[in-house]
């Protein structure tokens, strides 16, 4: 029972250590980058957290369910946000279903935006596509349009395409960890592992 005991308590320290190792082995330059100049944050009081996402991209459908259980995880001191890229029409529509979602807190409507893009085969930019959809979640095509095209949603995609300029997001998805530092899919980071470097850059903030 002892020798049990001790082979138990040598294959948990030797899990534990491993996982140190990986963690100290994530390196500016490879796993992330770190910005050239620091950029502010929008609560100094907090460990900001972007996450760059276009809901077209399958590395990012992938992610979705990692993202939401981490999400949840989260301490208080972290403020995770997130920021559509708006590179063409078809990622700025997108978008618009994004904010979309945050104006009539319907949450429900980015995971359901992902599963009919990449499961049902829809591109979603079609009135023919988004009027049943919006109408789904009870949301009359009077009140999308409307908001599609009021000022306040012109601005929100003025802002985002200012954040994918400033922050030089070229690929998704991306995260940006308390302005300082960048983390994307790569050879030496996978999808799966991304947001194990974020944990590990926001440890780091925190020492």
């Amino acid at each position: 029972m002892y020798l049990d005991f001790i082979k138990k308590f040598f294959f948990i320290s030797l899990f534990f250590i491993s996982t140190s190792i990986v963690a100290d082995d994530y390196r500016a330059g490879k796993h992330y980058q770190i910005l050239a100049e620091p950029i502010a944050t929008r609560d100094s009081e907090k460990i900001e957290v972007i996450e760059f996402f276009w809901f077209g991209c399958g590395h990012c459908y992938s992610l979705e369910n990692q993202l939401n259980s981490w999400e949840k995880k989260l301490s208080s001191n972290v403020d995770f946000w997130r920021s559509p890229i708006t590179w063409n029409e078809m990622a700025k529509t997108h978008a618009k279903l994004f904010y979309a979602a945050e104006f009539f807190k319907k949450p429900e409507i980015i995971s359901n935006t992902f599963v009919s893009i990449h499961a049902n085969q829809r591109m979603m930019t079609s009135d023919k596509e988004l009027k049943p959809f919006f109408a789904s979640f009870g949301v009359s095509e009077d009140k999308y349009q409307s908001l599609f095209n009021s000022f306040a949603m012109k601005n929100k995609i003025r802002r985002a395409e200012t954040f994918g300029l400033k922050y030089e997001v070229r690929g998704v998805p991306a995260f940006v960890v308390n302005g300082k530092y960048k983390v994307s899919a790569s050879r030496d980071v996978g999808t799966n592992e991304l947001l194990d470097v974020v944990d590990y850059l926001i440890n780091l903030e925190r020492k």
